[in-house]
C-alpha cells in the first residue's frame, strides 16, 4: 500500500488560479487537490493516479491563454470597428493582427480575387482616393502594413482574399501557423437573414470556417457609417461592440475541451448587436438565433445611382463631386418605401436573427460554411422529385 502523504505543493490554489480554470475547472481541482493533500489519502497507487489524472483533466480542460486571433472585415484595414477590436481583444491578453481590404467591399459577399494580380495603389483606387481612410498613398504596394502598425495588413482585394491573406500569410509571419480564431467584422449594420449571401462579412467568416479555422461573424446596428481609426475616442460604441466581442471570446475559451476548437469544425457564428444606448452595450442579452430570411436591408437594381439617396450618402467620400448617373445595386433599407414590385420575403419567426435583433437582444446564429438545406428541405425536394433523381 502506499501510504506517503502527497506533495501539496505541487497543485497551484491561489485565487488567481482557480480563475484561470474556470468555475468546473475550478471545483474539479479542489476536490483533487483535497484528496492528495490529506492524512486520510491511502489509497493504492492506480487510485492516486487514477486521480492525478482527473486533476490535471480539470486543470487544463479550460485553460485560459492567449488565443491568436485575425481579425478582418469588409470596411477595410483603416476602419474603427476593426481597430477598437484588435485594442480590446489584445487588451484582454490576446494575440491579434488586422487583414483587410484598401477599399469598402461590402456587399462583395464571396468574391475571391480569383487569380487577379494586386499592383501597388492607384490615386484613384478607392473613388477619389488611394485607401479608404487616407493612410495610404498612391504607389503604395497591393499587399502591406498600415504606416506604424506591423499589426494591421491591407489587402487591395476582396474581404474573402484579405481573410485567405490572413491565414495563409500574415499569420504565418506573426506566429508560424493559421490563427487560433478568424472574427469578421464588426460590421457598420447588421448582416441578417437574406443579405448574409451577399455580405462581405460574413463570407469572409465563412471562408475561415471552410479552412478548418473557428471563425465569428460580428455586425451592429451602430454605428451606421464608416469612420477611420484615427477618429476613434474612449466611449464611442466600437469599444462597447469589441467588449461584446471580447466576453463571446472569453466564453468560448473557457468551455473548450482538451483537444477541442473554439467551435465545432464546419460550423460559426453569425452574430448582431442590436441599438443600444451611450454605455448600454454591456447589458444587452445574447439570445440564439436562427438566420432565417427576415432581413433590414434588400438588394435591387436601378438604371441611376445618382438618383438614390443610400448612393449619395454612402459614396460621398469616393465620389465629392457626385455619384455618377450610373446604374447600379442599391439597397432596400426597412423601413423605408419599396419602389413597386419589390417586397421583403415575410418571416415572422421570433428566432430569426434580425426579428431577436428587433427585440433589443444579441442575436447569435449558429451557421455552417456551405449552402447545405435542412434535412426538412432536403426531404421535401427528394418527395417532389421521387423516382426521378436516385
Amino acid at each position: 500500500m502506499f501510504t506517503q502523504r502527497a506533495n501539496c505543493n505541487i497543485v497551484r490554489t491561489d485565487d488567481e488560479g482557480m480563475r484561470l480554470m474556470g468555475d468546473s475547472g475550478a471545483d474539479a481541482a479542489t476536490f483533487a487537490h483535497h484528496n492528495l493533500c490529506t492524512d486520510n489519502y491511502t489509497g493504492d497507487p492506480m487510485k492516486r493516479l487514477t486521480m492525478l489524472a482527473s486533476l490535471m483533466l480539470a486543470t487544463f480542460a479550460s485553460p485560459s491563454q492567449a488565443l491568436n486571433i485575425l481579425v478582418t472585415n469588409d470596411d477595410g484595414t483603416e476602419s474603427s470597428t476593426v481597430h477598437a477590436l484588435q485594442q480590446r481583444l489584445s487588451a484582454a491578453g490576446h494575440n491579434v493582427i488586422i487583414s483587410s481590404e484598401v477599399c469598402d467591399n461590402s456587399g462583395q459577399g464571396g468574391a475571391l480575387g480569383f487569380l487577379r494580380p494586386i499592383g501597388p495603389l492607384t490615386a484613384t483606387n478607392c473613388g477619389a482616393a488611394p485607401s479608404r481612410g487616407g493612410a495610404l498613398a498612391a504607389g503604395a504596394p497591393g499587399v502591406g502594413t498600415l504606416p506604424g502598425m506591423p499589426f494591421a495588413y491591407y489587402v487591395n482585394s476582396t474581404p474573402v482574399a484579405a481573410t485567405l491573406y490572413g491565414i495563409d500569410i500574415a499569420s504565418k509571419k506573426a506566429w508560424g501557423k493559421a490563427p487560433d480564431l478568424v472574427v469578421s467584422g464588426p460590421n457598420y449594420g447588421n448582416n441578417t437573414g437574406m443579405i448574409n449571401n451577399g455580405s462581405g462579412t460574413v463570407n469572409a467568416a465563412l471562408i475561415a470556417i471552410n479552412r478548418g479555422v473557428p471563425a465569428i461573424a460580428v455586425s451592429a446596428e451602430q454605428p451606421t457609417d464608416y469612420r477611420p481609426y484615427s477618429r476613434l475616442a474612449d466611449g464611442d460604441p466600437e469599444y462597447e461592440i469589441a467588449d461584446v466581442v471580447v466576453r463571446l471570446v472569453g466564453e468560448l475559451e473557457k468551455r473548450k475541451s482538451v483537444g477541442d476548437g473554439l467551435l465545432p469544425q464546419g460550423v460559426g457564428l453569425n452574430v448582431n448587436l442590436p441599438k443600444f444606448a451611450k454605455g448600454g452595450a454591456a447589458a444587452l442579452k445574447f439570445k440564439y438565433a436562427k438566420l432565417g430570411l427576415a432581413t433590414i436591408a434588400l438588394p435591387y437594381f436601378i438604371e441611376d445611382l445618382s438618383k438614390d439617396a443610400l448612393a449619395q450618402s454612402y459614396l460621398a467620400r469616393a465620389f465629392p463631386t457626385g455619384v455618377p448617373p450610373l446604374p447600379g445595386v442599391t439597397l432596400l433599407v426597412n423601413p423605408a418605401p419599396a419602389p413597386a414590385g419589390l417586397a421583403y420575403v415575410p418571416d415572422n419567426d421570433p428566432e430569426s436573427e434580425q426579428n431577436v435583433v428587433n427585440a433589443g437582444a444579441i442575436a447569435v446564429a449558429v451557421m455552417q460554411g456551405t449552402h447545405q438545406a435542412t434535412r426538412a428541405q432536403e426531404a421535401a425536394i427528394r418527395a417532389k422529385l421521387a423516382n426521378f433523381i436516385k
